[in-house]
């Protein structure tokens, strides 16, 4: 086997090909890299003459003047002549420290409930592990360059389906949200900063480092109409005509109870009836005073999507958590749903979760959300080094070990 570089066009027909294709091999995010001055190839593995792999391939710095290859979620590769494949790869990364891969080759499935189904892959990963190549391990959260949990959806044949495979307790979010006049709105590239306001508050609040505005800003110049951008937003007009017709509703029944109450024997049913009727009209009145209290329209969450070949992909999020029990995911991943069934896409990607069977993991709730949509949660085999430098390979371990 022998690794060259490929044209754009040979690149992209191949991936766009492949089940194992996203936009981290997509000539978009190569031009997203350039933008940050990366030093990227798009290189193809050929068997005699017959193209058999492609990746998108991202020089990145480890030691001083030193650089590692790293195959941007590849090598998009059937994976079933290592020795060729290792040898392939020694003989044109021969200047690098090490090349890096984590090909999205499923290990194993979860579904709602968490109960495992098992690809059979096992075995792979023995293999790599038999021709030199370094496993990462099988880490739980996003220790490596990329999540190994992935949470997705296959949607179904209707959006009326899609719901009914929600949870209940998703479902009642989405209906809280609307009630509380929760919409949302597709934006333009001026509003970025707006959208990207909401990603910095929640990695403020988490406490955590993200992308940049300016990384966001080449997102948008690289993957032009494959980007889609909303801002979910409070409407005070809508969530206050709903209070007052809820309020209109409880007062009727008290109404009703009160009549019977009039005519008939007065036992528990008709005084608890009283009670939770009187309830509701106090938390709904109570409820009405601080919505008057909001603008005429509040901005309080954004999500940032990226569509590409047969999935669209949630890429970052944020929200105002001052506005939390407004429910915003709850419009927002309906909406992306949604617009998936007109794009007429196979999955609807969640990207990343950490710790899934860590019920005490501080960032269980995002996980909780997610599967709550439907769908299944995917564990990939992991992260791969193979070493091309074995001593400074060991050194760039021992530097990031100290670290």
């Amino acid at each position: 086997m022998k690794i060259k570089t490929i044209s754009k066009e040979v690149y992209e027909d191949f991936v766009s090909k492949s089940s194992l294709a996203s936009f981290y091999q997509s000539l978009e995010w190569l031009e997203e890299k350039r933008k940050e001055n990366k030093t990227c190839e798009l290189v193809g593995l050929f068997d005699n003459e017959t193209l058999v792999g492609v990746s998108l391939i991202i020089f990145l710095r480890v030691l001083r003047n030193k650089k590692m290859a790293y195959a941007s979620r590849g090598f998009i590769y059937d994976y079933q002549d290592l020795p060729s494949f290792k040898a392939a790869l020694k003989d044109y990364f021969k200047d690098v420290v090490f090349v890096k891969i984590d090909p999205p080759i499923i290990l194993a499935k979860y579904d709602k409930d968490l109960n495992k189904t098992v690809v059979d892959n096992h075995e792979l990963i023995n293999k790599l592990k038999e021709n030199g190549f370094k496993h990462f391990g099988f880490n739980m959260a996003d220790e490596a360059r990329q999540f190994r949990f992935v949470h997705r959806i296959t949607l179904a044949n209707s959006w009326e389906e899609q719901v009914s495979l929600m949870s209940k307790s998703t479902r009642h979010n989405m209906e809280l949200a609307t009630f509380k006049g929760v919409k949302i709105k597709e934006v333009t590239k001026e509003e970025l900063p707006l959208v990207y306001s909401f990603f910095k508050q929640t990695l403020d609040r988490k406490k955590v480092q993200g992308f940049s505005l300016e990384f966001y800003q080449n997102i948008l110049d690289s993957f032009l109409d494959k980007v889609t951008m909303y801002i979910v937003y409070i409407d005070k007009q809508t969530y206050l005509e709903n209070l007052d017709l809820k309020i209109k509703e409880e007062r009727k029944k008290l109404d009703d109870v009160l009549l019977k109450m009039q005519n008939s024997h007065v036992g528990d049913k008709l005084n608890k009836a009283k009670a939770l009727a009187l309830a509701n009209i106090k938390k709904y009145e109570e409820e009405r005073k601080k919505a008057l209290l909001l603008d005429d329209i509040t901005n309080i969450a954004s999500m940032l999507t990226i569509t590409k070949y047969n999935e669209v992909v949630s890429l970052s999020s944020g929200m105002d958590n001052n506005f939390r029990e407004f429910c915003p995911k709850y419009v927002m991943y309906p909406e992306m749903i949604k617009k998936a069934f007109q794009d007429k896409l196979t999955y609807v990607n969640f990207l990343g979760v950490k710790n899934i069977f860590n019920k005490n993991d501080k960032d269980h709730g995002v996980y909780e959300v997610k599967r709550g949509f439907g769908g299944e949660t995917i564990e990939y085999i992991g992260e791969f080094d193979l070493p091309i430098k074995p001593f400074l390979y060991k050194l760039y371990k021992l530097k990031n070990k100290l670290k």
